[in-house]
């Protein structure tokens, strides 16, 4: 069965191949012929579209904490309840003897059976410090205040997103002089291509 599958990929990608190469035998054509016209075409279709106001709105800074410290006993309800909740599974209405059974049939070895064991009480901490962290905030949330400005670090973009909106026009100042040039080696390439592939398929 599987090497059927492999057979028909196989096949399917040879296929592929040999028509891309049909394909590119009247773009190599074309660029032999007539280079004039593919200049002309480039330059109608080279139309550059700025992203600047896309990549303005992804860099402008989100502030959500009057939401959070205005709703601040809603959010440490929700959180200390899927805190208490998931305690209650994990920690109590789990079966412990059932939860080492099934790490000790999952485990191939030793230390992926460690590394399990060491994940699951990792778990029951991290719910142990969101349960003291939704009290916190449902009581006192000024007490992250300080923590929260520390953290709260706006890291602009721009910078690395200006690359994206610059202009590269590369091929049509490559191009012209050597377009047929071009043009011989799509039409070497497309003949190669339908060679390699059409005698295994056809």
């Amino acid at each position: 069965m599987g090497n059927a599958a492999e057979m028909n990929f196989y096949l399917w990608l040879l296929t592929s191949i040999f028509y891309l190469g049909v394909l590119l035998i009247p773009l190599g054509l074309f660029l032999l012929v007539t280079p004039g016209k593919v200049i002309h075409l480039a330059n109608r279709v080279n139309r550059w579209i700025s992203t600047k106001p896309v990549f303005d709105r992804i860099n402008e800074p989100i502030y959500q904490e009057k939401a959070f410290y205005r709703h601040h006993r809603l959010f440490g309800t929700v959180i200390t309840l899927l805190s208490l909740a998931c305690l209650y599974i994990l920690g109590i209405h789990l079966d412990k003897a059932q939860l080492m059974d099934a790490i000790h049939n999952m485990s191939r070895s030793e230390f992926v059976r460690w590394l399990m064991l060491d994940l699951y009480y990792i778990l029951l901490a991290g719910l142990v410090i969101s349960l003291v962290l939704g009290f916190v905030i449902f009581e006192r949330p000024s007490t992250l205040k300080s923590l929260a400005d520390r953290a709260n670090r706006w890291l602009d973009s721009e910078s690395h997103l200006q690359a994206f909106d610059s202009i590269h026009d590369i091929p049509i100042r490559v191009l012209p002089g050597r377009l047929r040039l071009f043009g011989v080696f799509v039409l070497a390439g497309a003949a190669y291509m339908m060679y390699a592939t059409g005698t295994v398929i056809y």
